[in-house]
C-alpha cells in the first residue's frame, strides 16, 4: 500500500526545462563550447553525475576551475529566470488530491538545498509537505544516496512510497531503494521514449496523479511498470 509521495522539484512540479537548457548553455560558453544547446540536444546528451554530462558536451574532462565556473554561471542565469516560472499544469490539483486521498508528501530534489527552499518559499508551497531536501553537497551527484537519506530521516518504509519525477536519475534512485516511480515526460531532460525504458512514463502530470491514486486503491486497473 502506497501511502507517501515523494515528488521532484524541477521539471516534475515546476516547468523549467527551458531555463535549465539556457541556463546550461550559458554556463558551457564559459568553457569554450559556443554552440547554443536546443531542447533536443539537451534531452539527448542529459545525465548524471553532471560532471560526466558537462564533459561529454565538452569533449574533455572539465578541471576543478572550470567545473566551478561553470556551476556559478548556471547559477547565476538560473536564479534570474526562476522567479518567473510556471508550476507545471495540474501541480496544484495535484498536490490537493493526494492531500484528500490522505497521503504524505515530500520534496527531494538535486536543485541546490537553499535555492529550493527559496523558490518554495516564493511560492508559498512549504506547508504542503512533510520535509524539502535539496543538493546539499552542490556536486552533481546521483539522487540515490539523498534518496535513501530522505526516506530515512522521514522513518518511511521505500515499499510504502513512490516518487514522481521526471529523469532517469529519479528512476535509478527508485531502482536503488526500492520504492515505486512514475516520470513525467512534459518538462523533462529526458526524451519520452527514454524514461519509458525504465520505469511508468506518463505524458502529463495529470496523468502520474492517476497512477498514484490507482497504486493507493490497490486498482487492478493500474498500469504495471514495464
Amino acid at each position: 500500500m502506497i501511502d507517501h509521495v515523494v515528488w521532484d522539484w524541477n521539471g516534475t512540479l515546476l516547468a523549467d526545462v527551458h531555463a535549465v537548457v539556457d541556463a546550461t548553455s550559458a554556463s558551457l560558453a564559459e568553457v569554450g563550447v559556443d554552440d547554443r544547446l536546443d531542447l533536443e540536444r539537451y534531452r539527448t546528451s542529459f545525465r548524471r553525475p553532471l560532471r560526466d554530462f558537462y564533459s561529454d558536451v565538452v569533449g574533455r574532462a572539465v578541471d576543478d576551475d572550470e567545473w566551478a565556473r561553470v556551476n556559478a554561471v548556471f547559477g547565476a542565469h538560473y536564479r534570474g529566470a526562476e522567479p518567473a516560472l510556471p508550476l507545471a499544469d495540474g501541480a496544484m490539483d495535484a498536490l490537493e488530491r493526494f492531500a484528500a486521498a490522505g497521503l504524505g508528501q515530500s520534496v527531494l530534489s538535486m536543485l541546490g538545498h537553499d535555492l529550493l527552499h527559496a523558490t518554495l518559499d516564493r511560492r508559498g508551497l512549504h506547508g504542503w509537505f512533510a520535509r524539502v531536501d535539496g543538493d546539499h553537497h552542490h556536486d552533481g551527484r546521483s539522487k540515490a544516496a539523498a534518496l535513501a537519506e530522505h526516506l530515512d530521516v522521514l522513518g518511511l518504509d521505500p515499499a510504502r512510497v513512490v516518487l514522481v519525477g521526471d529523469t532517469l536519475d529519479d528512476a535509478a534512485a527508485t531502482d536503488a531503494v526500492g520504492c515505486a516511480c512514475v516520470l513525467v515526460a512534459e518538462h523533462s531532460t529526458h526524451h519520452a521514449a527514454d524514461l519509458r525504458a525504465v520505469a511508468r512514463a506518463v505524458e502529463a502530470l495529470p496523468e502520474a496523479v492517476a497512477h498514484v491514486l490507482a497504486l493507493v486503491s490497490g486498482s487492478p486497473g493500474a498500469p504495471a511498470r514495464p
